[in-house]
């Protein structure tokens, strides 16, 4: 699919999401005020509407994200995983190894759909072949010497799944939260000029 024609497609999907939680949220906002059973406490009656308008929200979100996964894939260039058939394991070890690498695979495929979050360029981070899966279900792209960027997934209070990318350094262990592959950019750069700072430096001689 061309960039001319995926830009569109991926504002639309962007537009459709941000709707989605909009429409989600108030209808149910409505319907859980609307509907609260008489006799309740009404004091409770504007949180419990919060609650069931979050519960829907959530809902609609993910219903229609596993509709529409098929053309997020094609709209962000995310090629999904060929299909390959790995036989009847003969035992509890080969079994083991199957699933091992079906999650590793997994959380590999994870981290290349869900990068669309951070990199709306032509796919750099959505190149699956990229990322190094594991079996804990985070991955990590290697950037350059040193420096990784690193997948996870968790959820928030509410139940709703966060994806968690972070940029790791050799010089500092401390993970850099990433909302913006502009921020891997600069730090790429400061890791340059530091480097040739550093080789810039004549040793003493005395």
């Amino acid at each position: 699919m061309r960039t001319s024609v995926r830009r569109p497609i991926q504002a639309l999907l962007d537009a459709i999401d941000t709707i989605t939680l909009w429409a989600g949220a108030a209808a149910g906002a409505v319907t859980g005020y609307a509907y609260y059973p008489v006799g309740f406490d009404t004091d409770w009656r504007l949180p419990a509407a919060g609650v069931i308008a979050l519960s829907t929200a959530y809902t609609l979100s993910m219903a229609l994200d596993a509709a529409l996964a098929p053309v997020r894939r094609r709209a962000y260039g995310i090629t999904p995983p060929a299909s390959t058939d790995t036989g009847i394991p003969d035992g509890l070890d080969e079994a083991l190894d199957q699933i091992a690498a079906a999650a590793e695979h997994d959380a590999a495929h994870r981290a290349a759909q869900h990068a669309y979050r951070i990199d709306l360029s032509d796919g750099l981070l959505r190149d699956v072949d990229r990322w190094r899966g594991y079996t804990t279900g985070e991955a990590t792209f290697y950037l350059a010497p040193g420096t990784v960027l690193h997948y996870s997934r968790g959820e928030n209070e509410r139940g709703i799944a966060q994806h968690h990318y972070t940029l790791l350094t050799a010089d500092d262990p401390t993970p850099v939260p990433v909302t913006n592959v502009r921020q891997i950019h600069e730090d790429l750069l400061h890791a340059r000029k530091t480097a040739e700072a550093a080789d810039a430096v004549v040793p003493s001689t005395v």
